[in-house]
């Protein structure tokens, strides 16, 4: 479950194309930054992938992504030239594939590596999906399994693409665009797989002679969490459509990933899985944002692109600046060893410290962390054109900023009472679930590789 949004420059107060996603994945599933340098590889060279190893290409350029701990591709990502891709999970009347094959999250890796803007990337993206497929687990704790939709980003120009197994459409984006776990090309796409007409109509899915409908022929309408996913996408397009046009910057999308429904303050358990601002609501199925990523993608590829990244549920969390050529804030990439600093753990147990007295302590938090992004940019605007170093030292501060309030929050909460959870024994069931590190899951991810 996710949402991905992006407002090309024509609508922004300062010209840039501004790309959003929330990345929702299951409880406890932690989510990290990684960096890729960019790399030159021999002939013969292969990549391995989460669960299967292709060849790799001459150069692959350097790249961010945020990572689900145990996948090797990425939720969402930006590359060096400024290209950036969000995915989000689809179902289709045509059955996923089992796997083990590409997951949705390496396909976008593979693109960042390998493409430089979004034209580009869409054709090496179909070219990924025509020649590999897609497929494989994408949980821990559960089965699933499903195809993948895209939204691709430069500071001029993206491009929505939806899959079903090696076939995909892809719609052009003119002002904006928002995504979520549904299809959403109609009639009006702009280009379309050889064969994904043809396959529909003999699979019975499309009346012969009638226009093409990519939507109507490949949903798979059956679905329990459907009305869910139609509603964030309908709440992202109407917050994204509410927006006043060409004054939209970081702050305006910010509120669209917070979204719970147009009330801040609303306990989350209200709206879960229908806001673009996902919480749990079962610990044994559904979802909840694990982490954030917003990019200010400017016209000219040699400009630094701002990537302001959140851990967590962003309507508890604060958004702090990296770049390619900084160094990435301690605690944020996934920790080699268990004692070592685990930011995306320390706010997520601030969050369910807070999260049953949500409506009384929300707001506050919240402040404390606009108040540390709203200083990070201000230096960012004081420093004009600054170099790397002035840089990294801004994103180092706005850090450790965020560890401070985290870690004052979990002082303040630790001994105090709190109000019963509204959704039941969630927290209790997710709490007790906790792995004691990350690689005690690896036994599960053994298992999601078996053929």
């Amino acid at each position: 479950m996710c949402d991905t949004i992006l407002v090309l420059g024509s609508l922004t107060q300062d010209g840039r194309s501004y790309f959003a996603k929330n990345s929702d994945r299951a409880p406890n599933e932690a989510q990290y930054l990684t960096k890729v340098e960019a790399a030159r590889h021999a002939p013969d060279a292969r990549v391995q992938a989460t669960y299967v190893d292709l060849p790799q290409v001459g150069h692959t350029y350097a790249c961010i992504g945020s990572r689900p701990w145990w996948i090797w591709g990425f939720e969402h990502g930006v590359n060096e030239h400024g290209l950036t891709i969000g995915n989000e999970a689809v179902w289709s009347r045509l059955a996923a594939d089992q796997g083990p094959n590409l997951l949705g999250m390496d396909l976008l890796r593979l693109t960042l590596e390998r493409a430089r803007d979004a034209d580009e990337g869409l054709t090496v993206l179909t070219g990924l999906i025509e020649t590999y497929g897609q497929g494989g687990h994408a949980a821990l704790t559960h089965e699933m399994v499903y195809h993948n939709a895209f939204l691709l980003a430069d500071g001029r120009s993206g491009w929505v693409v939806e899959s079903a197994g090696r076939h995909w459409v892809a719609r052009e984006v003119t002002q904006w665009a928002a995504i979520s776990n549904v299809y959403s090309i109609g009639r009006d796409y702009d280009l379309i797989s050889d064969q994904a007409e043809a396959f529909a109509t003999e699979q019975g899915w499309h009346p012969a002679g009638t226009p093409f409908d990519w939507a109507r022929a490949y949903t798979d309408s059956t679905r329990a969490n459907l009305p869910a996913c139609h509603a964030r996408l309908a709440m992202s397009r109407a917050k994204v459509a509410g927006l006043p046009k060409g004054r939209i910057g970081l702050t305006e999308m910010i509120d669209v990933l917070r979204d719970h429904g147009g009330d801040p303050d609303r306990h989350p358990a209200a709206g879960g899985q229908a806001c673009v601002c996902m919480h749990g609501v079962s610990a044994s199925s559904g979802s909840e944002t694990a982490a954030s990523m917003i990019v200010a993608l400017p016209t000219t590829p040699q400009t630094p692109r701002e990537i302001w990244v959140s851990l967590a549920s962003p309507c508890l969390s604060g958004f702090i600046p990296v770049w390619l050529d900084t160094d990435l804030p301690k605690g944020w990439s996934q920790p080699a060893h268990h004692t070592d600093p685990d930011q995306w753990w320390d706010i997520e147990r601030l969050q369910r410290l807070i999260d049953p007295d949500y409506t009384s302590l929300a707001r506050g938090l919240r402040a404390q962390f606009n108040g540390m992004t709203h200083k990070a940019r201000a230096e960012l605007s004081l420093a004009s054109k600054a170099d790397a170093a002035t840089r990294n030292a801004v994103s180092q501060r706005a850090a450790r900023s965020y560890r401070e309030i985290v870690d004052a929050g979990l002082q303040d909460r630790a001994d105090r009472p709190r109000s019963p959870d509204p959704r039941g024994d969630y927290l209790a069931d997710i709490n007790r679930a906790i792995p004691r590190t990350s690689r005690d899951a690896r036994e599960d991810l053994a298992l999601h590789a078996s053929p």
